[in-house]
């Protein structure tokens, strides 16, 4: 009954968008933010994030080759663009990808809100542009912070107007009686419609989802006179100016000079690159799949900003996709990859190449004397990690037998004689009655894992193609490559 009542007040709106409206982007920022403050287990996690949800694995790789973030060779898996690009333009393609799909997805908004929404969205994308172009003398992470914190800073005001329904006609009405109010005038009926400002839900939403300490500050205390809180504010402002068709010159001008104060650019040199930033922009949105927005994002001395987006990844077949992460996993031992890259690279060639639904690499614990789920990409990953653990004890199954046969193995038939005395009840459980893949990880003499890989998603109950032999090839030159890797690393750790 809670999404029927109206909220009133910060906290309700902040709960309200949080666990009715947009959950699913809620959750996803919250884990994102969290990987990224974790430096060992980060690329793990991120993959287990990322690689079962189809449509951002798609964003992240179109952005990462697209030119205005990548000048060299395309990346063709998540792992290799999380290296190349580092965790934190990762996390903010992530985060920014999945706003997009998620603010614009609802499509039964009047058209009035729906308006308003592009209109806010373009302008918000537009203002992180802008910020991180202000900060392009400065070290990569500081320019990605004021990238995020500027695109986010009016997201509570974009939450609001995404969910739809009689309170946001209301409210869109009432702002449409006074087109040229001033701010002020527009935050008292704000206000007095939701019972708090769209600045103190955009403070309480990044607070409560976790969204970084320069997006909070830059709500918090907006006119603190730090190089990077100033660089989001004036570009929160530049953007507004920009969308603004009645701006005034002067309002203009002023911005323009305070940025040229700011970056110590000459002030023509800073108007081609505002020009220069809104293509860029332009380009960039129709990377993410958000063309919807271009419309509203200044085209003034623009000449080409209406052609045709150029296509930005070709889309590749499954054998085509499999056969460049095998080449990039090639390369990972003269790069000095670690053991978890290589996994991780192994693991998204299995989940995405072989369209895996469940990929799983079983790690040893000594200690608890079993195989620990320890990477994972699938959509019920907690319930995996919690659930299936497979034991070392006792009589042997189908996972020791891999171990200590070092072979591949594809179980087409839970109740073959062969297999029959290798699967018992709990881990019948676990594993797909339509049959899986396991296959060993070797590092050095010793086998300190496994593959597993199988089609089952509870999730998701449309037929899913049987697994073939040409699979199981597949999955099984994943898992050599991985184990040569491995082997071709540490005989350059031993020279």
């Amino acid at each position: 009954m809670l999404a029927n009542i109206t909220p009133h007040g910060t906290h309700e709106w902040v709960e309200r968008i949080s666990e009715h409206e947009l959950p699913a982007l809620c959750s996803t920022i919250r884990e994102i933010e969290k990987i990224s403050k974790d430096d060992i287990s980060s690329l793990a996690r991120l993959g287990q994030t990322v690689l079962h949800d189809h449509a951002l694995t798609t964003a992240i790789l179109k952005v990462a080759n697209s030119a205005g973030y990548m000048g060299r060779n395309p990346v063709t898996t998540v792992s290799r663009a999380s290296v190349v690009l580092g965790l934190n333009r990762i996390k903010n393609i992530c985060i920014t990808a999945k706003m997009l799909s998620s603010l614009l997805k609802n499509r039964k908004l009047t058209p009035g809100v729906y308006e308003r929404l592009l209109r806010l969205m373009a302008q918000s994308f537009h203002a992180g542009m802008i910020a991180r172009m202000m900060m392009q003398d400065y070290e990569e992470d500081v320019q990605e912070e004021a990238f995020i914190a500027a695109l986010l800073n009016r997201f509570g005001e974009s939450a609001f107007w995404s969910m739809g329904g009689p309170v946001t006609v209301e409210l869109d009405k009432l702002l449409r009686q006074k087109p040229f109010a001033r701010h002020n005038d527009v935050a008292y009926i704000v206000l007095q419609t939701l019972g708090t400002t769209f600045e103190d839900m955009s403070l309480g939403l990044a607070s409560s989802w976790n969204m970084g300490s320069v997006l909070i500050s830059s709500l918090e205390e907006p006119e603190l006179r730090t190089p990077e809180l100033r660089c989001v504010n004036l570009a929160v402002k530049m953007s507004a100016a920009l969308a603004n068709p009645n701006h005034s010159r002067s309002e203009l001008d002023k911005l323009l000079t305070e940025i040229a104060d700011l970056t110590k650019w000459d002030k023509r040199d800073l108007l081609a690159r505002v020009e220069q930033c809104s293509e860029e922009t332009i380009e960039l949105l129709r990377t993410y799949g958000a063309g919807v927005l271009t419309r509203y994002i200044s085209h003034e001395s623009i000449s080409h900003a209406d052609k045709e987006a150029e296509p930005v990844a070709e889309e590749l077949s499954d054998q085509a996709l499999q056969l460049r992460i095998l080449r990039e996993m090639a390369f990972l031992p003269n790069e000095n990859a670690d053991f978890n890259l290589v996994v991780q690279t192994a693991l998204e060639g299995i989940h995405r190449g072989i369209r895996m639904r469940r990929t799983i690499v079983f790690l040893k614990s000594r200690e608890r004397g079993c195989l620990m789920p320890r990477f994972i990409s699938s959509s019920d990953f907690t319930q995996i990690k919690r659930e299936f653990v497979v034991s070392l004890s006792g009589s042997s199954n189908v996972f020791t037998y891999v171990l200590n046969s070092r072979q591949p193995v594809w179980i087409d038939n839970l109740n073959a004689p062969k297999w029959r005395a290798y699967l018992d009840s709990s881990l019948r459980q676990q594993v797909s009655d339509d049959g899986f893949f396991i296959a060993p990880i070797i590092w050095g003499k010793h086998c300190v894992g496994l593959f597993y890989a199988d089609r089952k998603d509870p999730s998701d109950r449309a037929a899913h193609p049987p697994l073939s032999e040409d699979d199981f090839m597949a999955f099984t030159l994943f898992a050599q490559q991985t184990n040569i890797c491995f082997s071709l690393i540490i005989k350059n750790a031993e020279r």
